[in-house]
């Protein structure tokens, strides 16, 4: 009996058939015994009709391979739950499709630079975004934006815009607006642009156009991906596929997601769309499951105080650095490793009002959580001043000041200092204290200057 006659008559009795219900109408039963037992080779007409009548591909009774089987590797690339040996064979396998070894690749740059080696994850990354051809432009967005995340992480956002604007034109001449690329490449680029001192609410708004659930609907499309290839459903398998394809890449990026948010909150906030503003940061919080989410309670909470709530500004606030107390005595720097709540990953985003936030970020992609504590600390305690010194308590407001100043002399950056160095000369004079006030400008001048930024 061959293969082909084998692989036909099992799929025929699992089914339950008979051979003539095989057969009919095209066929007779003898002819479809003949083909079982081997003494005679089905046509390609014949073997048409087979599979039509047991609903199945013609390559799974020529081959024995189900055409789901290619599905299911691509399945567990999206997946990322095979041990580290199985994506590193896949993507040195010099047989498998490209667009597999590059997905593999993402996969093993993913996890390095989870574990802080920028440096080998773009080595991952680059030979991801190479394997890819022009054709499919679109799907090299995972290797572009985890290049972007690195340069960004490793000090360069410059490199990192020159990325990604780069990638987003290739996709515009390819015709290749692919939504999911569109997400990914504006939410990395609003933070980029932001980190450059340039407008980066466009980009953010761009983005946020086409957020969707993210990591919400992976595991349902998945699971929907695999009952279909299973039942020989291949292009509705497909499409299931791509769309878990697309909330995998918005959950890995969920974090710079919440970020534009937060950088839309802050143009909003500016504007005095303050319901705006507070529907942006809901929504950050959400997306967020590590310090992006307490970074926005700081934005809330000021969001709050320009409603006129210091009370839920205030509660805010402690929920995001319960460590701060408005009546205490915050000239010494605070002890960032306390901020990070527990349960919470190393993994920001970016705070639209300031740089310090946005360095926090960064560093918390490569695992140094500490530094974007600390960041989200002197934001709380610059708020604190302002409620301070709406309820008229000079005095505390002035320990907050010098306490946030305090914390960036020590994080950077520039901009930071500079502002907080005005806000608080500022209040002295208020305070009738000119002499402190221009001490004040002086020292924040001469750290400014040896402030690497």
């Amino acid at each position: 009996m061959s293969g082909v006659g084998e692989r036909i008559q099992a799929l025929r009795t699992g089914k339950g058939l008979t051979q003539r219900d095989l057969a009919e109408p095209n066929y007779t039963a003898a002819y479809v015994s003949s083909v079982e037992n081997g003494h005679r080779v089905p046509s390609s007409d014949a073997l048409a009709h087979f599979a039509a009548r047991l609903r199945v591909d013609v390559t799974q009774l020529t081959t024995g391979r189900h055409p789901g089987d290619a599905l299911s590797i691509e399945i567990d690339l999206l997946e990322e739950v095979q041990p580290q040996p199985w994506y590193e064979q896949l993507a040195t396998d010099p047989t498998a499709l490209d667009t597999r070894r590059a997905a593999a690749e993402v996969v093993l740059g993913r996890r390095r630079l989870t574990a802080g080696a920028a440096d080998d994850a773009v080595a991952h990354f680059e030979r991801a975004r190479r394997l890819v051809p022009p054709t499919l432009a679109h799907l090299r967005t995972p290797a572009v934006a985890g290049l972007a995340l690195c340069a960004r992480l490793q000090g360069d956002p410059g490199y990192a815009a020159y990325l990604l604007t780069g990638f987003r034109d290739e996709l515009h001449r390819a015709g290749l607006p692919d939504p999911a690329s569109v997400l990914a490449v504006h939410a990395l680029l609003a933070l980029c642009q932001h980190d450059l001192g340039e407008d980066a609410a466009p980009a953010a708004s761009t983005a946020l156009a086409l957020a969707g659930p993210g990591a919400e609907a992976v595991s349902a499309f998945v699971a929907t991906a695999r009952t279909l290839a299973a039942s020989s459903h291949l292009p509705e398998a497909r499409a299931a596929l791509t769309a878990a394809g697309a909330a995998v890449l918005e959950s890995w990026l969920a974090d710079e997601i919440a970020g534009a948010f937060r950088i839309r909150a802050r143009a909003r906030l500016s504007a005095g769309d303050l319901a705006g503003a507070l529907a942006d940061l809901t929504a950050a919080r959400q997306r967020s499951t590590g310090p992006e989410a307490l970074d926005a309670l700081v934005d809330l909470a000021e969001v709050h105080r320009a409603l006129g709530d210091p009370a839920t500004a205030r509660a805010l606030l402690s929920a995001a650095d319960p460590a701060i107390a408005p009546e205490a005595d915050l000239v010494a720097e605070p002890d960032a490793d306390a901020l990070i709540a527990p349960g919470t990953g190393a993994h920001g985003g970016t705070h639209s009002g300031g740089d310090a936030d946005l360095e926090g970020h960064r560093r918390d992609r490569t695992g140094g959580g500490g530094s974007a504590g600390e960041v989200r600390r002197a934001r709380a305690h610059r708020v604190h001043a302002l409620l301070s010194q709406d309820a008229g308590d000079l005095e505390a407001a002035e320990r907050h000041l010098r306490a946030a100043i305090a914390i960036h002399r020590g994080t950077g950056p520039r901009r930071e200092l500079a502002q907080l160095s005005l806000d608080l000369a500022d209040l002295l004079t208020a305070m009738r204290r000119p002499d402190d006030a221009l001490a004040v400008l002086a020292d924040g001048l001469t750290a400014v200057d040896t402030h690497a930024g």
